[in-house]
């Protein structure tokens, strides 16, 4: 019975890991919805795909600030018992920046990122097979055109699984908690730029030899309207071995 009593205690955690989680994200969508969104008419880039008249913007965003409060209180939860049981010690963190070259510091956040893009993808595909596209992805879809509040506005069930691949990489990437928080945070500001509803990189980009393999918001706002293909996160690679990019959404 004791077993189940957490070692080091859930609220302190849980409280610290909500703060962080909403002011990042709060803080990221906003800055983004007042400079990027459609409706603000910005000055730089390109709408990749027009809101409809019947478009009410102000319910959308309604929805998808309430589904992403329980998507981060969901993250945080996992967080909360990942430290008040104790689970973090079997983790590969690393608290003593001398436990490995300093190099891998830097180098371990690209190789969190890689490695999550690999994870998101094959987890997004599955997500797309019915009954599993019902039963836990539609919430998502329902922003048919998205925002940047759209980003974490998931279904309680694709929001445990988001968890569990970043906790996944927790216990196979050596990663100081420093580098992890910065992992994360490119994380957050790159899925919040998927979102926008609004790129400003050229279309030109998907035939040059170093931009053809960068995950846009243009493919993702296809991936939204039309519900299929462009399943990567960061990158094309994945959509690209698999034969699942599709650059015009049709």
């Amino acid at each position: 019975m004791s077993l189940l009593i957490p070692q080091y205690g859930l609220f302190l955690p849980a409280v610290l890991a909500i703060l962080v989680y909403v002011i990042r994200f709060l803080a990221f969508a906003t800055i983004a919805f007042f400079t990027l969104d459609p409706s603000r008419n910005p000055g730089v880039g390109y709408t990749p795909i027009a809101r409809p008249a019947i478009f009410n913007l102000r319910s959308n965003i309604h929805r998808e600030l309430l589904q992403s409060l329980r998507t981060l209180i969901i993250f945080s939860a996992v967080i909360a018992v990942l430290f008040g049981y104790g689970l973090l010690q079997s983790s590969r963190l690393y608290y003593q920046i001398n436990n490995y070259p300093q190099w891998w510091f830097w180098a371990s956040i690209p190789v969190m990122i890689f490695l999550h893009d690999t994870l998101f993808y094959w987890l997004h595909r599955v997500l797309h097979v019915r009954p599993l596209y019902e039963l836990f992805h539609r919430p998502h879809h329902d922003s048919l055109y998205t925002t940047a509040f759209t980003s974490y506005s998931f279904g309680w069930g694709e929001a445990l699984f988001e968890a569990m691949i970043v906790t996944v990489i927790l216990f196979i990437v050596p990663a100081h908690p420093m580098a992890f928080i910065a992992f994360q945070t490119i994380s957050t500001a790159f899925n919040i730029y998927g979102h926008c509803g609004r790129d400003f990189f050229p279309e030109s980009m998907s035939r040059h030899w170093l931009g053809r393999w960068l995950n846009t918001s243009s493919l993702h706002a296809h991936h939204h309207r039309f519900a299929r293909g462009n399943y990567s996160f960061y990158f094309t690679v994945w959509d690209r071995l698999m034969h699942t990019l599709v650059a015009n959404g049709k």
